[in-house]
Order: structure tokens, then C-alpha cells, then sequence
């Protein structure tokens, strides 16, 4: 435990003496206007600084090209999230309604222009298995909320 404060205050000690130079006020105007800033501690407990206001996630669902199926006999689904602030969410993948862990890779979520994030998330499949069940969702979490976007593999060609 000692060595991690050590090496915690050695890491941040320069930004701490910045931060404590500032007058309170520019402390303040830093903070509201351009920091959103969140860190995990120990085993998942997040700390987030807003630093503009929230925003939800536009979430969009995009099934496998028929291409993909028919070539390489795999399915890949794309869920795209944009828009969303602060820049922290979790991906759920479920077919029929079950949790699917396999196969899923999510990227770290990047800042836009307008300060606020996008991320994407890919469930890829044997072609095999991308029939063999009717419903694929990917639900988004986002500051306590739950955003999904399904489709039917039955309505896909």
C-alpha cells in the first residue's frame, strides 16, 4: 500500500503543486469548463468530475454484410455510440435475450470534437451461429441508464 502512495504522489505531485498555485477562482472556471476527469479506484469504484453538461448516447445496430457471411463464413455486428458525455459506458451483447461474452470487442471511448465521446463495439461470429438465433441487442449503460438497439437476424439478408 505504501509503495502505490508513493508512487501515486510521485505521478501526480507536479499537477497537485500546479493546481494548489491557481486562485481558487481559476480552479473553479478550470474545473466547470474543461475537465471531465474520472478514475477507478481499487476493485471498480468510479469517481467522475463533470466538466460539462450530461449527455445520453445515440446508439446505432448494424447487422453482418451478406459479403462477410458468404466469404469468409463469419458475422460480424457493429454497434456505433456517439454523443455521449461524461465518457465512461459499459457494452452488453445478448442473443434471445442471454448475455454473450465471446467474440465481443470494445473500444476505449474517444473524444469528439464537441468535447463529448464515441465508441463502438463488434460482436463477431462463426455464419453458423448468426442464424441460429432470432434476436442480437446491444445494450448500452451510461450513467445508470439503459440504452438498446435489437435486430432479427431472420430480417437480415
Amino acid at each position: 500500500m505504501q509503495s502505490q502512495q508513493k508512487l501515486f504522489h510521485g505521478h501526480f505531485l507536479p499537477y497537485v503543486q500546479w493546481w494548489r498555485s491557481l486562485p481558487a477562482i481559476e480552479r473553479d472556471w478550470f474545473l466547470y469548463s474543461h475537465v471531465s476527469l474520472w478514475v477507478v479506484f481499487g476493485g471498480g469504484t468510479q469517481l467522475t468530475v463533470l466538466g460539462q453538461p450530461k449527455a445520453s448516447p445515440t446508439v446505432h445496430l448494424f447487422p453482418p454484410s451478406s459479403e462477410e457471411i458468404q466469404t469468409k463464413s463469419k458475422a460480424t455486428l457493429v454497434c456505433l455510440l456517439g454523443s455521449f458525455y461524461p465518457g465512461s459506458v459499459q457494452v452488453t451483447w445478448k442473443a434471445d435475450g442471454q448475455q454473450i461474452s465471446t467474440g465481443v470487442e470494445t473500444t476505449k471511448p474517444s473524444k469528439q470534437s464537441d468535447n463529448k465521446y464515441m465508441a463502438s463495439s463488434y460482436l463477431s461470429l462463426d455464419a453458423s451461429k448468426w442464424k441460429r438465433h432470432e434476436s442480437y441487442t446491444c445494450q448500452v449503460t451510461h450513467d445508470g441508464k439503459n440504452f438498446e438497439k435489437s435486430l432479427k437476424s431472420s430480417e437480415c439478408s
